[in-house]
């Protein structure tokens, strides 16, 4: 009896699985880089760039690289939630939209949120294990964050 239970509570979270699939998860489409894009701008190169890129774009731009399980309920609804959260928060490909006030509050959250580790997130992190930030790339991305508002102050 145990058994019969047991195979039934299995093939039905099979068909649930598979029902699952057919909702839309609503992960945002790629765009192409423009001009608005920080990556652009003169206000990053290098080193800098090629760190936002590699742990920061994925969420906070519209040039995200997902991943096979992007296809997949419930995690392409889990992506989904965090790449538009995200993007509400800082975009990095519509950077020339914000006021400079904006951008400087922009720069001053990024510090922030490097230095106190909160950003990439862990569970980002534990997919993209080259996302991690090492001491030399905090110290590097939060000196890049006092420059760049310093330039655009002047």
């Amino acid at each position: 009896m145990l058994m019969k239970i047991f195979k039934f509570i299995l093939l039905a979270g099979f068909v649930l699985l598979i029902i699952i699939q057919f909702f839309p998860s609503g992960i945002p489409g790629n765009k192409p880089e423009d001009e608005k894009s920080i990556a652009k701008s003169s206000l990053v190169t290098g080193p800098v760039l090629e760190q936002l890129k590699k742990s920061c774009f994925d969420c906070h731009s519209d040039q995200v690289r997902l991943p096979w399980y992007a296809k997949v309920a419930p995690s392409s609804w889990l992506l989904s939630n965090h790449i538009n959260g995200g993007r509400e928060n800082l975009n990095f490909s519509q950077w020339e939209d914000y006021s400079k006030r904006e951008k400087i509050g922009l720069l001053q959250k990024i510090k922030d949120e490097v230095e106190s580790g909160n950003m990439p997130l862990k569970s980002y992190l534990l997919i993209h294990r080259d996302a991690k930030l090492s001491p030399e790339n905090i110290l590097s991305l939060s000196k890049w964050t006092e420059e760049a508002t310093a330039k655009i102050m002047e």
